[in-house]
């Protein structure tokens, strides 16, 4: 394809049916360079789609008979290009020789600046004056280039392989480089993400359609007051393995991550070497040697793909593929493991924990469905229970599985490749009678069960207990009890880079939810926030005064959950009513016939839900004042 940059459209397409490796335009032909040479054609009055329009340069043209091409640049008015492995200037149909490294491989050539740069694998690039002299770049800025261009100014521009710094910068063909960080992940990847405190966490490290790992050593980050940090082995030498000579004992491909919010500690799961623990900047490995953490069978690593934090924080593990696939890192430090009683499963990835404490596991093995765990005293073994749920003693509609959720309810919501099961089972999840539940909702009419034709990737909770839904369609919105489509976001509608989401996260504090598709990752301000049972000290309204050249929401925070909210003007008169969603309300500074409000004061009186009050029931209310100018 070409791109117009500047109208920010494609001006042509053609599909070739071999692989291209570089595409130049020069003297009204355009050429191809591929493994069995280089294809030229003219740029107009010719059928580009046509293959027979395109000629293969051989002998007669002033090339080799059998030949690879790699690379184009235009320089000192001629064509230049990589011919196995050298650079030769062409002209008047006749090949010249430029330039060969030994050992090397021709990557690129560019000619954006008044040099010609010419780089090799591995670690070199060659410049050429337009008088014809050489030089070679030197230096920190030649470890590993990817690719090199140099400005209108003369400075020039590396694209260096990450593990090595990344993006670098030199003044001129002569100067030092200078390493260019970029606030930001290391890779567009968002596998699992967690928020806590007001900080995100990420980890970048996937599986692939298998359920294997990729070794992705991208490691995990932080987001914190609008700053990334990156955890990695390449950045670190507390997340190497103990053996220097290999990688092979790193920890990679973090899969699974959570943040403690009440000791500040952030877990992480690698699928090759257990659990890393962060404290602060101090990090911790569990492996074998150090947990009740194991190898797994017929496996040489130590997998973690789920992690969930129980009421009395506790951090359950979910090990893969181990004799004891579940175990649990007690506060005090201690770890415990355990079997799985009548549950021949052990291939555990995502983990929930229900309102009742009980754990749920995906299962990955075959698309075996989901796994329940009960542990009853936690050091006794002899009351645990266990429970698998498949599509032939549930409502599963498949056992095709990919992500658990559990609800601000104590309910889980379980996503599948044929959209969402809802268990609501509370103490007796156990008894057979718990088969979970679809939600049949209205499509064009019909009745038809929920997000059945979707390919559910995540489920995320927000304060008001809505779940947002991450499938390969985009992102759905559903309400509290999922009977409600709220909103739909995709590439179409939104800045979403990509239809595919595989993670969503909320921050319960703030409402900013993260998605995280296969094309880099994104946040969205919702409207939601996390309630408490009671309403706190202080409500907050913003804006306030609503000065007359704001007409967007106004929001009310500190709200108990769910409470209902009234507004009234100083004579008490009613001009809104609504239900918080979570622990926030929006006004949008109008009445019930949809038309602005007289400048003045207005009053809004807050009651909590009597469902959230606790054991008393007691009602709790709140006040506050708006000042509208018009």
């Amino acid at each position: 394809s070409k791109i117009n940059i500047f109208a920010n459209e494609f001006v042509f397409t053609t599909f070739t049916g071999i692989a291209v490796e570089s595409v130049h335009l020069f003297d009204g032909s355009i050429y191809a360079a591929t493994a069995e040479g280089v294809y030229r054609a003219p740029v107009s009055n010719v059928n580009l789609d046509d293959f027979g329009n395109w000629k293969l340069l051989g002998p007669e043209d002033g090339f080799p008979a059998d030949y690879s091409a790699k690379a184009f640049a235009t320089f000192d008015g001629a064509l230049h290009l990589g011919v196995n492995d050298t650079l030769w200037r062409y002209e008047n149909n006749q090949l010249s020789f430029v330039h060969y490294e030994q050992g090397s491989t021709l990557e690129f050539l560019t000619d954006e600046g008044v040099h010609l740069l010419a780089g090799f694998r591995p670690g070199r690039i060659v410049y050429f004056h337009p008088d014809g002299s050489q030089g070679i770049i030197i230096g920190n800025c030649v470890e590993a280039p990817n690719y090199a261009i140099e400005d209108s100014q003369g400075r020039l521009w590396f694209g260096n392989d990450r593990v090595r710094g990344g993006f670098r910068m030199a003044r001129s063909v002569t100067d030092f480089c200078d390493i260019v960080e970029f606030n930001s992940p290391w890779s567009e990847s968002a596998w699992d993400m967690d928020v806590a405190n007001g900080e995100l966490w990420l980890a970048t490290g996937g599986l692939d359609q298998t359920l294997s790992a990729r070794f992705n050593s991208d490691g995990f980050a932080s987001f914190i007051d609008g700053q990334w940090t990156i955890y990695n082995r390449q950045l670190r030498d507390d997340l190497k393995g103990p053996d220097p000579n290999t990688n092979d004992d790193d920890p990679v491909d973090f899969v699974t991550i959570l943040a403690n919010p009440g000791n500040g500690k952030v877990y992480v799961g690698s699928y090759t070497e257990g659990l890393i623990e962060l404290d602060g900047d101090q990090i911790t490995q569990y492996i074998e040697t150090n947990s009740s953490l194991q190898r797994a069978l017929g496996d040489p690593r130590v997998r973690v793909p789920g992690l969930a934090l129980d009421e009395d924080g506790n951090l359950w593990v979910a090990n893969n593929s181990a004799p004891q696939p579940l175990s649990v890192l007690q506060p005090d430090g201690s770890w415990r493991s355990f079997e799985m009683p009548g549950c021949s499963q052990n291939q555990v990835f995502d983990l929930a924990i229900d309102g009742q404490g009980y754990k749920w596991m995906m299962i990955g093995n075959n698309s075996a469905g989901v796994m329940l765990f009960d542990e009853g005293v936690l050091d006794d073994p002899n009351d645990d229970r266990c429970r698998v749920f498949t599509s032939n003693n549930s409502e599963l509609a498949t056992n095709n599985v990919n992500c658990l959720a559990a609800d601000l309810e104590g309910n889980i919501w379980v996503g599948t490749t044929e959209g969402i099961i809802i268990f609501e089972c509370g103490g007796s999840a156990f008894e057979p009678e718990c088969r979970g539940s679809r939600r049949i909702v209205e499509v064009d009419g019909f009745g038809a069960y929920l997000l059945e034709t979707e390919v559910v990737q995540t489920i995320a909770v927000d304060g008001a207990n809505r779940k947002w839904v991450g499938t390969k369609n985009g992102v759905f919105l559903l309400s509290s009890n999922g009977e409600e489509q709220v909103a739909r976001f995709t590439e179409n509608n939104s800045p979403l880079f990509d239809n595919d989401v595989i993670e969503i996260a909320v921050d319960q504090e703030s409402g900013e939810v993260f998605i995280g598709t296969v094309n880099g990752m994104l946040s969205y301000q919702s409207d939601a926030i996390a309630g408490g049972r009671t309403h706190k000290t202080e409500i907050e309204v913003f804006p306030n005064p609503v000065r007359e050249d704001y007409d967007g929401p106004i929001a009310i925070r500190g709200l108990a959950r769910d409470a209902t909210v009234k507004i009234t003007d100083v004579t008490g008169k009613l001009v809104y009513e609504t239900t918080a969603l979570g622990g926030q309300a929006i006004w949008n500074g109008r009445d019930y016939n949809g038309r602005r409000v007289n400048s003045g004061v207005y009053l809004v009186f807050s009651s909590s839900n009597p469902r959230f009050t606790g054991f008393t029931g007691k009602a709790d209310a709140a006040v506050a004042k708006i000042l509208v100018l018009n």
